[in-house]
């Protein structure tokens, strides 16, 4: 079997199958070199036992598996190794199947929120389809203070995703794969609709049925939303002739789909940790910035050169002007952050915003236009590579300063 894409899986398979067979209760997995190293739990025995599985791959897809340590071997502990092999390896031998599985996402809650969008039409992209649910769901909303008075609402109209996910089987291989799946497509929905889609309930697969709208969030019981419901106006997601082709060229570049995943931890922390954002928003710009110039590396350390440069580069294709001035400027702040533990935002007194036009407040500047501009020309950067409308790739020339008279 090819170890690189099977090795890990075939392991856990014998890990699973020794609970079956020898009592083990838990295990611990590390890579030593060219070889792993699995060490076990046994039921009534503290700490882990010193007979461990030595597994070594070798040439023409094979392994060789051996049973180690340095005390007396346990006999009954090895005799369960062999059979947690056998069954591991006729497992593993099996061909893959499609798993059919559904999701529910939605626009999540946030401290600034509008009213509810809907989809203005059931769609398909290459592997998963989306249908709208048709219904308001009321849940939580976030409050811009800490505290544990005042209760927000959030009203949504979430989509139910269908996808097939192919694996050995649903829990160790399918699972992983249909929840990728759904984490790229919640991010690159968020940036092409430019709001925050997460994931409500993961995926689940269809042979134990369906996933369906709960009638009522948890939070909301005892709370009659009728009347909020009825008065609630409803947008349109509108969805873009183009949508099909950006998500298969998001799904299969890899810069692209790293982009669009640093952007969405960045929707997942704004409302709360700003300065955390922003490192998410320059790094998802600066990994489209590497599709803009070709790779250069310092001889010495193997880091990338003129990463800042680059970075300025790629913003200069989707701001001008002062919104340009402002974002290299604080790539600055940024660097505070990742290098000195520096914060910037509304983070360092939770809920004390300052607003109005005589408001000084530079924690509440930083978060409301630094990140929000920060935010919006990495969406544009992330829209032009899906739409593969990024200039061709060149070489990097530093420009040389210009000179003053």
């Amino acid at each position: 079997m090819p170890w690189e894409a099977r090795g890990n899986e075939w392991i856990s398979r014998i890990v699973e199958h020794m609970a079956e067979h020898c009592g083990v209760t838990g295990h611990q997995m590390a890579a030593c070199g060219s070889f792993m190293q699995v060490t076990v739990s046994v039921e009534g025995v503290e700490g882990n036992s010193d007979t461990c599985l030595i597994v070594f791959p070798l040439p023409e897809e094979k392994v060789v598996v051996l049973a180690c340590g340095t005390k007396r071997a346990d006999e009954e502990l090895v005799s369960g190794f062999r059979a947690a092999l056998k069954s591991a390896m006729e497992e593993i031998c099996k061909p893959a199947r499609a798993h059919k599985w559904s999701a529910i996402i939605g626009e999540a809650p946030s401290i600034f929120q509008g009213s509810p969008q809907r989809i203005s039409e059931n769609f398909s992209l290459d592997g998963v389809k989306l249908s709208s649910t048709e219904r308001h769901f009321w849940q939580p909303g976030v409050s811009a203070s800490p505290s544990l008075s005042p209760f927000s609402l959030h009203s949504s109209i979430p989509i139910l995703v269908r996808g097939t996910s192919v694996g050995y089987d649903w829990s160790h291989t399918a699972r992983r794969d249909a929840a990728e799946i759904l984490g790229v497509l919640v991010a690159f929905l968020s940036i092409i609709w430019n709001i925050h889609v997460d994931v409500e309930e993961g995926p689940a697969p269809l042979e134990l049925g369906e996933l369906l709208l709960p009638d009522q969030h948890p939070g909301m019981k005892g709370i009659d939303l009728a009347a909020l419901t009825e008065s609630n106006t409803v947008g349109n997601l509108v969805v873009p002739e183009w949508i099909n082709d950006a998500w298969i060229l998001t799904k299969r570049r890899s810069k692209i789909k790293s982009s669009a995943s640093m952007y969405m931890e960045g929707l997942r922390v704004e409302d709360r940790h700003p300065s955390l954002a922003l490192v998410a928003y320059v790094a998802a710009v600066e990994s489209i910035s590497l599709m803009l110039f070709k790779e250069k590396r310092c001889k010495e350390c193997s880091n990338h050169l003129d990463v800042g440069n680059k970075f300025l580069e790629a913003l200069k294709l989707v701001t001008a002007g002062s919104d340009f001035e402002m974002l290299r400027l604080i790539y600055g702040n940024r660097s505070k952050t990742v290098h000195q533990g520096r914060l910037h935002g509304t983070e360092l007194a939770l809920g004390a915003f300052s607003f109005g036009m005589l408001s000084n407040d530079s924690a509440t500047a930083f978060k409301l236009n630094s990140v929000r501009i920060m935010k919006g020309a990495a969406r544009r950067l992330l829209v032009m590579a899906m739409r593969s409308q990024l200039p061709e790739r060149t070489d990097y020339k530093k420009q040389a300063p210009s000179s003053q008279v």
